[in-house]
């Protein structure tokens, strides 16, 4: 019996997930720009914002989605800190509305809502219809699964250890809050914890002081996804997830400290124990929201204390001082250094993560890229900014061309980075497909990779000495790089001739990385020939 029980729990946990995630990729694919629209144009006002966090959460159905949204606008510098904080209010009280459309108990029409998502998602020509029909099955999945873990529910009335255990915990809140905390950081679905809770509740194993345990430890847990989508991204971008934390966080303390209002409360929007969870879910959130939005100011300069300015943020152009444009060689030593910093960025970062194979690549290369990239982006443009700041009639006739020169690199350098970034789209299909290069043409693209690698080195080396006679060099490989291409697509032409499956099924993959290895080979030249005045 216990065995059938934790199956069918964990099987209807799963459809629950699963639909989650349908219902939430779904909704993003098929009006991503509308949720960036929304959350761009509505946020400089506190509630304003708080409204559109609520409307984008309806819509996408979770609240992590929406927050980490958040902090990749305000890491990109779309969006300030003060202005996502009334967002993640908003968004909070939108995440209940799963647990309440649970409560209606919609499980005889789910699985209905499945075949009807299905004829858009396998027949449809276009991909917005495709996607809705994808978030539909996702919501006949929801309401299955939560069936199913009722239907589970019901023999654990009679398991004596499993009552007194979650007894023991209920008489416990704080400890209850742990738990749920733990496993919503888990799963990263607060909806699913607090179905859990509504589940249990309705069983008559779990009491309603103990289940409002549960949704309070369910909205402390759903912090843990933006706090770790935050850590490889900007200081602002972690304050906007520690602000989370700490929304969540006060409230969870207040509502703990006066958990017996908080049930009585809950108890009084409905005579049904599940309908009075998911209202407490909701109470929770619009409470929490009443109690802090007008705190948002507050709240984010102690985020700015938690976590100040770091002297070494990479987003952050660390050597062009303002207070020296007017005397030029100090200036254009200053953009010399920063230019160094990018490469070393690509050098260092990018160039040895981009060609791993498959078995050695990290989890999400594409978003630790572009992150990269950004930086890139954002130094460029502070090197152009700061470069035309620098007034001519200050320069000579070496120094103007020098000027120009350092633009002319700083560009090339950032569009390395867009390159790399393009290469792991690239290497994103091949792990799509599940399929591997052929060790030839593993090896071969590694040959010539190095290569490449090893000319933009010795153009930024010549560069950092002003050596033309190295930058001459490297120009003078520029036909050897372009005699190995040749080879390389010989060479892959001929193992698809004989049919090697590897090749046939990667031959568009490689043929385009070969393409991007002599865009990067064109912009190492293109900054040795800067070095040697050819502009």
């Amino acid at each position: 019996m216990l065995f059938n029980a934790v199956t069918s729990l964990t099987g209807g946990l799963a459809l629950f997930l699963f639909g989650m995630h349908m219902i939430s990729g779904g909704l993003q694919k098929a009006a991503s720009r509308q949720v960036q629209y929304i959350l761009g144009r509505v946020t400089k006002n506190r509630v304003y914002g708080m409204l559109a966090g609520l409307l984008v959460t309806i819509f996408l159905q979770t609240s992590a989605v929406t927050t980490v949204l958040l902090v990749s606008f305000v890491n990109a510098g779309l969006m300030s800190l003060g202005q996502a904080l009334g967002v993640i209010l908003g968004a909070a009280i939108g995440s209940t509305l799963t647990a309440q459309l649970i409560a209606f108990r919609l499980s005889d029409y789910a699985l209905w809502a499945v075949v009807v998502g299905l004829i858009p998602y396998l027949f449809s020509q276009r991909f917005r219809w495709r996607h809705l029909g994808e978030a539909l099955i996702g919501f006949g999945l929801i309401f299955y699964g939560a069936a199913v873990m009722g239907e589970a529910a019901i023999p654990l009335r009679s398991m004596p250890g499993f009552i007194h255990l979650l007894d023991h915990l209920a008489s416990h809140p704080w400890l209850m809050t742990i738990v749920a905390t733990l496993f919503t950081a888990f799963v990263q679905v607060s909806a699913a914890t607090v179905v859990v809770a509504m589940t249990l509740a309705a069983q008559g194993v779990l009491p309603l002081y103990g289940a409002l345990a549960v949704v309070l430890g369910a909205n402390l847990g759903t912090t843990a996804t933006a706090l770790i989508s935050s850590l490889a991204l900007s200081r602002e971008a972690k304050r906007v997830a520690v602000a989370h934390f700490l929304f969540k966080l006060g409230g969870v303390i207040i509502f703990l400290t006066f958990l017996r209002l908080y049930t009585w409360l809950a108890q009084a929007t409905s005579p049904d124990i599940a309908r009075q969870v998911a209202n407490g879910h909701t109470l929770f959130n619009v409470i929490n929201m009443l109690i802090f939005l007008p705190f948002t100011t507050w709240v984010g300069q102690l985020t700015i204390k938690l976590l100040p300015d770091a002297p070494e943020e990479e987003k952050v152009a660390k050597y062009l001082d303002p207070s020296v444009v007017e005397v030029p060689e100090i200036a254009l030593a200053n953009v010399s250094r920063e230019l160094l910093r990018m490469a070393n960025i690509i050098k260092q970062e990018m160039f040895p993560r981009v060609m791993r194979p498959l078995a050695e690549r990290e989890v999400d290369l594409l978003l630790k890229l572009k992150r990269l990239d950004n930086i890139l982006d954002y130094l460029y443009q502070a090197i152009a900014r700061y470069l035309v700041r620098i007034p001519e009639e200050n320069l000579g006739e070496d120094q103007l061309i020098s000027k120009i020169k350092l633009l002319y690199i700083a560009n090339d350098l950032e569009h390395i980075g867009d390159v790399l970034v393009e290469m792991a789209h690239q290497w994103q299909k091949i792990e799509a497909s599940g399929v591997e290069f052929s060790p030839e043409g593993q090896a071969e693209l590694q040959e010539m990779f190095k290569k490449v690698q090893e000319n933009f080195v010795g153009a930024m080396e010549a560069f950092a000495a002003n050596d033309e006679v190295a930058a001459a060099q490297i120009i003078r490989r520029r036909p050897e790089i372009l005699r190995l291409e040749k080879d390389l697509r010989c060479s892959h032409f001929q193992r698809l001739q004989q049919e090697n499956r590897f090749s046939l099924e990667t031959t568009s993959v490689h043929m385009e990385l070969i393409n991007q290895f002599l865009r990067l080979n064109m912009h190492s030249v293109s900054i040795a020939e800067a070095v040697m005045g050819i502009i």
